[in-house]
């Protein structure tokens, strides 16, 4: 009676360790292979990790890796390296000749609710202090506004464009900036044919 007793406790003390170590590992993403910086990341690229739960709420939870096809890596990881939000980016990284460009646009100088990535087009009108030259240019090229910052206490924003390097210059060169949203041309073939 005894010994079936100790058998008894024995296997619920076994029961309880095991059911406390399957807690205690959870699933996160890692690199499969060492990546550079500028990655896009593929499924090839990514591997699931169990780590212990109690350090695993800054990293990516292994049922959200689909989330990561296609982002591109902001910083050299290696192998085996459970994976943060912060070392990745949906942005498409810059390519040559683009450059990102700031200025300060008064209000009423852009629409009102302008936002991250959207495709504009800027108008820069000269400093004459600055240029020679007194009329407005128009940049017919669209422009992706990469971040915007309200200043509440001014009447202006901070924005900043990633266009080409004769923008930046231009913005440099000029006394005051307009920004006209435009449409995007993949939205606006998929609207017609609907």
């Amino acid at each position: 009676m005894v010994l079936g007793l100790v058998l008894m406790v024995g296997g619920a003390l076994g029961a309880l360790l095991l059911a406390r170590s399957g807690d205690s590992a959870v699933v996160v993403v890692g690199a499969a292979r060492d990546l550079q910086r500028g990655s896009i990341v593929t499924s090839d690229d990514l591997v699931a990790i169990e780590i212990p739960s109690e350090l695993a709420e800054p990293f990516i939870a292994g049922d959200s890796a689909v989330t990561l096809l296609g982002q591109t890596t902001l910083v050299d990881l290696q192998a085996s390296t459970p994976l943060t939000s912060a070392m990745l980016t949906s942005i498409e990284p810059l390519q040559m000749g683009e450059a990102l460009t700031s200025a300060a646009v008064k209000v009423g100088n852009y629409p009102q609710d302008l936002s991250v990535g959207d495709l504009v087009r800027v108008i820069t009108v000269p400093d004459i202090a600055l240029s020679q030259v007194a009329q407005p240019a128009l940049f017919d090229r669209p422009i992706t506004i990469w971040s915007i910052k309200a200043n509440p206490d001014k009447d202006f924003a901070l924005v900043t464009f990633r266009s080409t390097l004769d923008l930046s210059m231009a913005i440099a060169n000029s006394g005051e900036v307009h920004i006209s949203r435009i449409v995007d041309a993949a939205a606006q073939v998929i609207g017609s044919e609907s």
